[in-house]
């Protein structure tokens, strides 16, 4: 493991998404317990391109329900589902992670979701152990999956509240007890036109990211994103379509339904919280907890997935929330 963290300061970010990224398709086998049956109740497409919009051949396609299909010279995949609920799907190509999606069947069933595969400026003869080098193959592959854990647990939305412009919060991630990074998210504005500005960042064993993302209405889809990779200048993303897919919202009536206890007194590193815990069953032997307050930005202090042996596999602390938060890129 040593070995592998030197290879590049992004890789950092990658080792701990992929850590994660295996506990999502842990549930693979509870969320696609009927397709071994051959009851396909439900389906979407995933459609792949490359330069030029031309279809991305040996492209794969992965899923959460067992699925994988490499792309022939149609590049559109076409999964099928059997059961109801979440599912996450990634797209590699060469080792590259083109994107990732949260759906939820039966809602986004019969969709095609496009992914776009921007191809690295970096050439194969590049040493990748450079870090600002590894982050130009690398960076925007990683975009769409660092977007997961800001805006969502598993699919599902973790903003059971609003933020008003300038309200911010941070975050202590820590995934199978071991690997960490803190974030960071703040709704920086509203444009005259519905759109919103948010900022994200990362920190991962010193090393630092930043992100300032204009999300369309209801943060339903990315219209332009600006980084700075450390203490580089920041740069204009290249944002095409199909790269990020918007968290499924809970209903009203859902999140009053899975609140198990009301007035617990909870301790993260942000202070201490008198909360609602809610849980959620995603799978068979995987718990989505949820500890609700009031006067937090997003009402959420803490969220973390446990498995049936009562391992923790995934948590989510806040350590810092507040507001006067704006744009560090100059970005509008």
């Amino acid at each position: 493991m040593k070995n592998i963290l030197k290879i590049g300061r992004a890789q950092n970010y990658f080792l701990i998404l992929i850590s994660s990224a295996a506990v999502a398709f842990a549930l693979s086998g509870c969320f696609g317990a009927y397709n071994a049956l051959g009851l396909h109740l439900f389906s979407i497409n995933v459609k792949v391109l490359g330069p030029s919009n031309a279809a991305l051949t040996g492209a794969v396609v992965s899923c959460s329900n067992g699925e994988t299909v490499t792309l022939d010279s149609t590049g559109i995949a076409k999964l099928s589902f059997s059961d109801v609920g979440p599912y996450y799907i990634s797209v590699r190509y060469q080792d590259n992670l083109v994107a990732s999606y949260n759906i939820s069947m039966p809602s986004d069933g019969g969709k095609t979701l496009t992914a776009n595969y921007v191809p690295g400026n970096a050439s194969a003869g590049e040493n990748v152990g450079a870090g600002a080098n590894y982050f130009g193959m690398m960076g925007a592959r990683l975009y769409p999956m660092l977007f997961q854990y800001v805006f969502s647990a598993y699919g599902y939305s973790v903003e059971l509240a609003k933020y008003n412009p300038g309200e911010y919060t941070e975050w202590q991630i820590t995934v199978d007890g071991k690997d960490q990074m803190t974030t960071r998210k703040a709704y920086l504005t509203k444009l005259s036109n519905g759109e919103q500005w948010w900022q994200a960042s990362f920190v991962a064993n010193k090393d630092s990211m930043l992100m300032e993302v204009l999300f369309s209405q209801q943060k339903q889809s990315i219209r332009r994103m600006r980084a700075k990779f450390g203490n580089e200048s920041p740069k204009e993303v290249p944002v095409t379509e199909g790269w990020y897919t918007s968290p499924m919202q809970l209903t009203p009536e859902s999140i009053e339904g899975a609140v198990v206890k009301k007035g617990v007194s909870l301790t993260v590193p942000a202070g201490t919280f008198t909360c609602d815990q809610l849980e959620f069953g995603l799978a068979q032997g995987f718990t989505l907890r949820m500890w609700r307050t009031a006067g937090v930005p997003g009402g959420v202090v803490k969220y973390e997935m446990v498995g049936s042996n009562g391992k923790n596999l995934y948590s989510s602390e806040l350590t810092a929330y507040g507001s006067g938060a704006t744009t560090e890129l100059g970005s509008y």
